[in-house]
């Protein structure tokens, strides 16, 4: 069995012999060939003998070494490789470690001739204070410096660089700060003069220098050369983040914004399709950040100038087939009725919300999301009818909102065309009735006046009648107007007064869908409204498109839909035995 003294001038031996690969990555894995990850489990004490000599060994290079910024300060950290939820982690944590272990790192400190070996050991003695803990600071930090130039890749000779100056700040020793800022600088410069189109060492280098207390003249012609060097806009884009992270001066930051804003228009005019739409919608976002009004209006205008046309998308068509008896069975509800008015009531009810279910909806959406992994990583962007961005999902919750309303678009592709056809025989079967029945007939209940219940009557004529465009134009407002009158009814204070140059108003359809699903509305009826009217998140949004004008015709399903919408929502003014009864009665019937 070895000795501990002639255990440790091995492993020193394995250390320095490591530290002549090329890369950091090569150096760790020839280090990590003498001691397998199975030996990284277990305690450090003196009486483990050589196995936890090499544990100590082992853990000492399995660390890694992290520069992080937080809170606009830059931190060097150092972190196991494996943290568990019971703070568990391999190796433990460098304030845990043993005496012992910081022993066996102090011994081969001493040991090792390599700055490889050096760098690491010394600063782990530091994060552990051990013995004279700023001299471990300072000897650290002068390995990593040297180290830098023994590396082939530059992104190794970043990190080094970047540990450096931080311990070196850690230990005030301002002269070796100076020496490392100097090398960065140069490192920097190598590195945007370089034919690759790669700023990795770039960007890691001078981010960190930016948040020097007192930044480095030169880091502003670097950044400009960097600006000027790269053809990408996504890597120009980082460095004029690092411009405007490096001038406080408005006049400065709005300059630094024009010029990023004119780069992205810049780069959409020379792209096509969707990443055009892509970088032009970027320009506008930075314009919107810098406050700048002109900057704004160029960047929105250059936008609004896109045309579906532009985007390069194609549309698909699918159909599917229905047999007569299942088709004929499908209308059975609004057919077997003694009246129109049955009909109607069962138009809602008995087909019920046209989206479905949110239980089935939910289990759609997450089949979905199981088998369609490669299309959530994706960046997802909505486009409205106009062709311009409409709604990307930040957050999980939004991205899930998206799946739930995908499925119900789809839903209502498939209901949409049936609820058309059995509106229509709801007139075939029973006859069109009269304005002034239809009057009498929505007049009933809390959420219609005579003259509410008027113009809904005058909606159904025109279908009734063959103008499903007029019908479909002037039934969609009549959604939120119900909407309206019920949460009063409801008496939730929704009315918000004026503010500086804002009116006193009601809010939008959304927000009073909403008031509505606090006060108990089916959820389902609450979702398919949305979606049907004014859900940004991938819905018809056949309200918003129509009010903004970006539907120039609607047919009968569109129709349908929102026929639905406005007899569910009445039904709800109107007391609930009445509903029901007349629903039972027809059931009874039929029966």
């Amino acid at each position: 069995m070895p000795s501990t003294e002639s255990q440790l001038s091995t492993i020193a031996d394995w250390i320095d012999s490591a530290a002549l690969a090329e890369t950091s990555l090569q150096a760790h894995r020839r280090f990590n060939e003498n001691i397998p990850i199975s030996e990284h489990e277990g305690p450090v004490e003196s009486t483990g003998g050589i196995s936890a000599i090499r544990r100590a060994a082992a853990w000492a290079f399995a660390y890694h070494v992290q520069v992080v910024e937080n809170d606009s300060k830059w931190r060097v950290q150092i972190v196991p490789y494996f943290q568990g939820p019971d703070s568990h982690s391999i190796p433990p944590q460098v304030s845990d470690v043993s005496d012992f272990g910081a022993e066996i790192w102090t011994a081969l400190c001493a040991k090792t001739a390599s700055h490889f070996g050096k760098a690491r050991l010394h600063h782990l003695l530091f994060d552990r204070k051990v013995g004279q803990v700023r001299d471990h600071a300072i000897l650290a930090a002068q390995s990593y410096l040297k180290l830098a130039g023994t590396w082939e890749k530059e992104l190794d000779k970043g990190e080094c660089l970047n540990i450096a100056l931080r311990l070196a700040r850690a230990a005030g020793k301002h002269d070796l700060a100076e020496n490392v800022i100097a090398e960065m600088l140069t490192l920097a410069a190598s590195a945007i003069a370089d034919d690759a189109d790669t700023p990795g060492a770039a960007t890691q280098i001078l981010g960190p220098l930016i948040g020097e207390r007192v930044p480095p003249k030169a880091l502003h012609g670097l950044l400009d050369d960097a600006i000027a060097r790269y053809s990408s806009p996504f890597i120009k884009a980082q460095f004029f983040s690092l411009k405007l992270r490096l001038h406080k001066g408005e006049a400065a930051r709005s300059a630094i914004y024009s010029d990023l804003v004119q780069m992205w228009l810049d780069a959409a005019a020379t792209a096509t399709g969707l990443v055009r739409a892509g970088h032009l919608k970027t320009a506008l976002q930075h314009a919107q950040t810098s406050a700048v009004p002109h900057l704004i209006d160029r960047a929105a205008s250059s936008l609004q100038a896109l045309r579906n046309e532009d985007l390069g998308l194609k549309s698909f068509t699918a159909s599917s087939a229905v047999s007569r008896e299942e088709f004929e069975s499908y209308l059975k509800p609004v057919v077997d009725c003694p009246d129109w008015q049955h009909a109607l009531l069962h138009f809602v009810y008995s087909y019920g919300p046209a989206t479905g279910s949110v239980e089935n909806t939910r289990r759609s959406a997450a089949e979905y999301a199981k088998h369609s992994v490669i299309a959530d990583l994706a960046t997802m962007e909505l486009i409205g009818s106009d062709g311009l961005p409409r709604f990307s999902p930040q957050s999980d919750a939004e991205i899930e909102e998206v799946r739930l309303t995908r499925q119900e678009s789809f839903t209502l592709q498939h209901m949409a065309p049936l609820l058309a056809i059995a509106l229509h025989r709801i007139a075939e079967t029973h006859g069109v009735p009269t304005e002034e029945d239809l009057t009498s007939f929505f007049a009933q209940g809390e959420l219609t006046d005579a003259e509410l219940a008027s113009s809904i009557a005058r909606c159904f004529i025109r279908y009734w009648s063959g103008d499903v465009e007029g019908a479909t134009f002037t039934i969609a407002p009549k959604v939120e107007t119900l909407a309206r009158n019920l949460v009063l009814a409801l008496d939730a204070g929704v009315y918000k007064l004026q503010r500086n140059e804002k009116p006193g108003q009601y809010p939008g359809l959304g927000y009073l869908l909403g008031v509505l699903r606090t006060k108990d509305m089916d959820e389902s009826w609450y979702r398919s409204i949305l979606t049907i009217c004014g859900n940004p998140a991938g819905g018809w949004n056949l309200r918003n498109e129509i009010a903004h004008g970006f539907i120039p015709a609607a047919g009968s399903p569109a129709a349908a839909l929102l026929f639905q919408c406005v007899i569910y929502l009445w039904s709800l003014g109107v007391k609930s035995q009445n509903v029901d009864a007349g629903v039972e009665e027809t059931e009874e019937g039929q029966a």
